[in-house]
């Protein structure tokens, strides 16, 4: 097991300038849902560890209104629950002691692994995002000829939507990046009577011809936690947590390999995501057959 360095500079000290590839932009999973928590659980792969199911609340209906009432003690709300099946993600990663005497910075390696692992997470929810789970596509056409009046046609057709959060690729953001105010080169919240409108890169794991989703915070139940440290584990391992852009919180941990002296990290996470309320979202696409 071994990284992948360009044979030219392994010889050489580093310059400490070191470049990193470009990175997917990823769904902002806060704008969808906030049951993230930085609580432990078990890692365990049955009974009521990391790997089993979590129960999401869905409020689905409130009681009775009463008129006049003679009896205040009345009336029944319906909270139903999301099954969320849970897996537990981790992105090791390390680096020798002659990677590191040459001059191999580990800050670049810490952060090719977190977007790593934001992909994976970003590809969970993408799943999701079919016209199976949410019904025929509120807008089907060719992201690089929509325009505000597609926005419209949008906002229209969410119209019970307590929030319109909105991400979609590239070819279908940057058609709004620009407006007539020359000084205006972003999308910011509540840009064109959405809540939120967000880039997002990559597609590959959402449904066919799928690029966008509009979301109210409904619409994906999503559940996160960190993987529990044993006493021992606490011991021999460092550890620390780390808040994400998308408000969750992964876990890393640094322990030395007594055999090799190669230093290991890794991200942990546990994780799942499914369909929450199937009518608070719907899916984009690109107008292809």
């Amino acid at each position: 097991m071994a990284n992948t360095f360009d044979a030219n500079t392994i010889a050489d000290i580093i310059a400490s300038n070191e470049m990193l590839v470009l990175q997917n932009r990823v769904t902002p999973l806060d704008k969808f849902a906030t049951n993230f928590s930085a609580e432990a659980i078990a890692q365990t792969n049955n009974g009521n560890g990391a790997r089993s199911t979590i129960q999401v609340d869905l409020a689905s209906g409130a009681s009775t209104t009463l008129t006049n009432p003679t009896n205040y003690e009345q009336g029944d709300t319906t909270l139903g629950a999301v099954s969320v099946g849970m897996s537990e993600y981790s992105q090791p990663f390390h680096i020798t002691p002659a990677e590191l005497g040459s001059g191999r910075r580990l800050e670049k390696l810490v952060m090719v692994n977190l977007y790593a692992l934001q992909d994976k997470l970003d590809s969970v929810v993408k799943g999701l995002m079919t016209a199976a789970n949410y019904g025929t596509a509120v807008l089907d056409k060719d992201p690089t000829t929509v325009t505000t009046a597609d926005i419209k046609t949008i906002i229209a057709a969410t119209g019970k939507y307590k929030q319109r959060n909105l991400v979609s690729d590239a070819s279908f953001w940057s058609q709004f990046a620009v407006t007539s105010d020359k000084n205006s080169l972003g999308v910011i919240d509540g840009a064109y009577g959405l809540d939120s409108f967000s880039l997002s890169t990559d597609w590959s794991s959402a449904g066919t011809n799928v690029n966008g989703f509009v979301g109210d915070t409904q619409a994906i139940a999503m559940a996160s936690r960190l993987p529990e440290l044993t006493g021992e584990l606490r011991e021999a391992l460092d550890f620390d947590t780390i808040d994400l852009p998308n408000g969750m919180s992964v876990q890393i941990c640094k322990w030395v390999s007594t055999a090799s002296r190669n230093t290991w990290h890794s991200f942990d996470v546990v994780f799942g995501a499914a369909v929450g309320d199937a009518t608070a979202g719907e899916v984009i696409e690109d107008g292809t057959v």
